[in-house]
């Protein structure tokens, strides 16, 4: 009989060997190097958009709810419902601890320049998305984009593939793993009864729809985003006298390896890069399956929304984190991760009575319960968009939505090392499919961004613009359905 346990151990070893060649070279290297073209080529649309962002996110209620699609906010709350999750706390202070305080530094470029090619691939999947078969709404993505904008089916298909099994199985059943264990050590649920409890949810999300998906994020995420940016701002006002000294800290450590604790300079950067590009996921391909079920005027219009969740996630949430972690000073005593964040918080406001203490831990714990509720919503969005894609199936999609009920329960009572690698693995192929895909199609980008300038779509009037297909040259009009 063959060792299985040996034979995971061998498959983790090899898995890990080449995630950290894939994570900790190439896919980063790639990313920044395709963000920074982009960001050249539509001269920093990820910051002149700013001043049409707000307005665009106000706009087409009515369209929207004629159509079947999402508003513009709608789709923002469920993308950066996924964005925002466990790992905007335990990730960001793991980078902290390991990385240094330079991580910081090095995190908040990534966003800035990664924000370009969040804008690139949710224009495009705007551009490529088609409408559902039953005439509610919108279906496409990244698979669309190199379905019909590529002419790539069997490259769409494996995508489409991935995707299912990264984030619809693998990452909801780590989802299901921190809130099962959020729940016992918490709440003292035991770890089976918050598995039924978390599998019930994860079915409401599978058989609830798109629009009832949405406007449940709508709720749901500006909540949490305000609770836990509540709880930073209270840690912030405590040590504000440390301030100054902890943004000097940051700098100072972001280039020089003796002010991080003797770790390598490349280790610093790549810890921020690493870390930043896991947390808003620009550029992976996942966030245009929410771009695309949006209903807009122009295309480019999600693109501007889609990359200001890149800043909300990592400029907002990240950079609490790493103020929380980083202000109060200290040993970290061996702690890291949610365990390091909640000793903080709790000595912060327990140093003004006990029941403050407390209060700051549960709200810690529901900030990460609903960070994780969030991000399956996401998560699932992202997969059932993907795969409508590939195929309409009726029974591989209830296969699939079954499974992924099954994998929450499952992922609430076991260890996760082998599947959390795994999961990276295929994120990484994903990655690289992803890139090159919107990078081949950047002519397409830069014609739309030429067309919403021309219109005077970017002075952030209330008209704002409107696009047609016959406003692109004809050779960049293969596979675009609507937009007549």
């Amino acid at each position: 009989m063959p060792d299985f346990a040996a034979f995971q151990n061998l498959l983790l070893s090899v898995v890990t060997r080449v995630n950290g060649t894939l994570w900790d070279y190439l896919l980063p290297a790639l990313l920044v190097g395709a963000g920074l073209w982009f960001t050249v080529r539509t001269r920093a649309v990820q910051v002149t958009m700013l001043p049409a962002l707000g307005r665009i996110l106000r706009q087409r209620t009515h369209e929207a709810e004629t159509s079947g699609g999402l508003t513009p906010f709608e789709a923002f709350c469920v993308s950066t419902g996924a964005r925002v999750g466990v790992g905007n706390i335990a990730g960001i202070a793991l980078a902290v601890t390991t990385g240094g305080p330079g991580a910081v530094f090095w995190m908040w470029v990534t966003a800035v320049i990664g924000a370009s090619s969040g804008f690139a691939e949710s224009a495009l999947a705007q551009l490529y998305k088609r409408k559902s078969p039953d005439g509610k709404g919108y279906q496409g993505g990244t698979a669309a984009t190199i379905r019909y904008g590529l002419g790539s089916a069997f490259w769409a298909a494996l995508f489409a593939g991935l995707l299912a099994l990264a984030d619809g199985l693998i990452f909801n059943s780590v989802l299901g793993n921190t809130m099962a264990i959020s729940l016992a050590t918490t709440a003292d649920v035991p770890r089976t009864v918050g598995g039924v409890l978390l599998a019930a949810y994860a079915a409401w999300v599978a058989w609830a729809g798109a629009k009832r998906l949405a406007k449940f994020a709508t709720k749901l995420v500006p909540f949490m985003l305000a609770l836990y940016l509540f709880l930073a701002f209270a840690v912030t006002l405590i040590y504000v006298d440390r301030i100054p000294e902890v943004l000097a800290l940051i700098m100072r450590s972001a280039f020089t390896p003796e002010a991080a604790g003797g770790a390598g300079l490349w280790f610093i950067l790549m810890t921020g890069v690493r870390r930043g590009l896991y947390s808003h996921e620009a550029g992976q391909g996942t966030v245009p399956n929410a771009a695309a079920a949006a209903e807009c005027r122009h295309p480019v219009e999600q693109g501007f929304v889609q990359a200001a969740g890149v800043y909300v996630d990592t400029l907002l949430i990240c950079t609490a984190t790493a103020m929380i972690v980083l202000l109060p000073g200290g040993d970290f005593a061996g702690q890291t991760g949610i365990e390091l964040v909640g000793r903080i918080l709790s000595d912060a406001f327990g140093a003004y009575g006990a029941a403050l203490g407390t209060f700051a831990a549960w709200a810690l714990f529901l900030v990460v319960l609903f960070f994780a509720l969030t991000s399956v919503i996401g998560n699932f969005f992202y997969s059932e968009m993907s795969l409508r894609v590939v195929t309409e199936n009726r029974t591989l999609h209830l296969l699939f939505r079954a499974a992924v009920v099954a994998m929450v329960f499952a992922g609430s009572q076991m260890t996760l090392d082998l599947v959390w690698n795994l999961a990276d693995l295929f994120m990484g192929v994903m990655v690289l499919v992803n890139l090159t895909a919107i990078l081949r199609l950047g002519p397409v980008v830069f014609a739309l961004l030429r067309d919403y300038r021309a219109q005077g779509g970017a002075d952030g009037m209330a008209a704002g613009a409107r696009f047609s297909k016959s406003r692109l040259p004809e050779r960049l009009r293969r596979g675009v359905a609507l937009w007549d």
